[in-house]
């Protein structure tokens, strides 16, 4: 009787101690993801200041990501203040990744990123370019308050600034076309606005911040033709206030704005130029002149 009353009371632990592997297992794959984001090394801030803007210069430069064949190589590109120069290329063809090293998300292979002539971009501090650099991506953040907080992101501002900004800007049709206008609720991940309408939103966004260049990647890719020709014409009265870096592969809408056109290819820049003189090339006046009809027919 005593072995048995033993066993009944150290079977319910054994088995508990059993199922302990179980947590346990859970907390092994928890810290090495921990251990994944503690590792990181952390992000280089550079020393020099810097408040103007005058040009930015691309020069041979190279990137892979870890483990991968290269992406990029021998990359030259330039621009200049209030120029809007458009990077051209096929999906995957490294056009976001040279956005992302202009953000200083990455560091190049090889090469060099020049900042007015004269200034390593790897040296500036990252506040003070990230305060001149203002940014479009290609997936827009939308948070769940309404349009008033998602344009200021946490700053404080009156309204009647912001009434103020829209009317410079001309966004005054895009709020009242929403049901309560600057109060409109936008939802988690803006699931109440339309495609088209985030990228509206995320282009009020960064103008607020008045950024002295402007990287818009993909922008107007999910708008359709009558925001798109709004967004471009601003975008053309903008350019003799900001440097405009226009990252698409839809080509029509370039020719409208874009100074000088980049076609990247093959992780290399095959041709550029202004739109007057890569319209002389074949195979680009070719591509050109198909995704048009394309556009136009739909």
């Amino acid at each position: 009787m005593a072995i048995l009353g033993i066993s009944g009371s150290l079977l319910p632990s054994i088995a508990s101690l059993a199922l302990i592997t179980i947590p346990i297992n859970e907390a092994k794959v928890a810290f090495n993801r921990m251990y994944e984001f503690a590792s990181v090394e952390k992000e280089k801030e550079g020393h020099l200041a810097l408040a103007n803007f005058e040009s930015l210069e691309i020069k041979n430069l190279s990137f892979r990501f870890a483990g991968r064949s290269q992406l990029l190589k021998n990359i030259d590109i330039t621009a200049n203040k209030n120029e809007c120069i458009a990077l051209v290329g096929e999906s995957g063809s490294g056009k976001s990744t040279i956005g992302q090293l202009l953000q200083k998300f990455y560091q190049p292979e090889s090469g060099t990123i020049t900042i007015n002539n004269s200034l390593s971009l790897s040296e500036i501090k990252t506040h003070d370019w990230r305060n001149i650099l203002g940014i479009v991506p290609q997936d827009v953040t939308i948070f769940s308050g309404n349009v008033f907080d998602n344009i200021l992101l946490g700053f404080e501002d009156s309204i009647e600034n912001i009434l103020k900004f829209c009317q410079d800007f001309g966004f005054e049709d895009f709020i009242n076309s929403l049901p309560q206008g600057f109060a409109t609720i936008l939802g988690e991940e803006g699931i109440n606005l339309s495609g088209g309408q985030k990228q509206v939103v995320a282009l009020m966004r960064v103008l607020y911040k008045k950024p002295k260049i402007l990287l818009l990647d993909e922008f107007t890719s999910a708008m359709d033709r009558k925001t798109e020709m709004f967004v471009l014409n601003l975008l053309n009265k903008l350019k003799s206030e900001l440097t405009i870096i226009f990252i698409s592969h839809r080509l029509h809408s370039l020719p409208k704005i874009a100074d000088k056109i980049y076609v990247l290819e093959n992780g290399s820049i095959s041709n550029h130029g202004s739109h007057e003189t890569l319209m002389e090339s074949e195979n680009f006046y070719s591509a050109f002149w198909s995704e048009l009809h394309f556009n136009s027919a739909i």
